[in-house]
């Protein structure tokens, strides 16, 4: 009998999870609304850097030509990165929702997005030069993070 009522209480969300759950609900919301800024934008970006570069002599070549050759692919693909920023964050939401309620596709649907965010931006704009040490440092969170939601797989359903 005790068996019964205890397949009907479903299993408590353990506490790492929850938090995991709750700063992906912190940080897919803040990182919807940097999407949309970036939307609302995304017109002037390439005159906002091409203003810049105006502004005075640049070094020929270095570290900060490569940041400004990063920022010029950027502001040429504003929308595209604006909407891969709002979909992956989007779907980070859904899956952490997901995981909230303790469900595996929730896991799989973070992952995807995950990487979305990571794949798109690489491709929009290349891997070299001062982008590729921003996209290492900028993978360390969602690789951490598929990880800490990976060890608690074994208490989704």
């Amino acid at each position: 009998m005790e068996n019964e009522n205890s397949e009907l209480v479903p299993a408590k969300r353990p506490q790492f999870l929850t938090v995991l759950c709750i700063l992906t609900f912190i940080g897919a919301g803040l990182g919807l609304l940097g999407g949309f800024w970036n939307l609302i934008k995304a017109p002037t970006a390439l005159e906002e850097i091409e203003s810049i570069q105006s502004m005075g002599t640049m070094p020929e070549g270095g570290m900060f030509a490569d940041m400004m050759e990063s920022a010029v692919l950027a502001a040429q693909n504003a929308y595209p990165l604006a909407i891969t920023a709002i979909v992956s964050n989007l779907l980070c939401l859904l899956g952490a929702m997901f995981m909230w309620k303790q469900r595996k596709n929730g896991y799989y649907i973070y992952v995807a997005a995950q990487l979305m965010a990571l794949i798109v931006p690489t491709a929009l704009i290349g891997f070299g030069g001062a982008f590729s040490g921003f996209m290492i440092i900028g993978a360390i969170f969602p690789i951490a993070f598929i990880v800490m939601y990976g060890v608690n797989l074994k208490h989704m359903s």
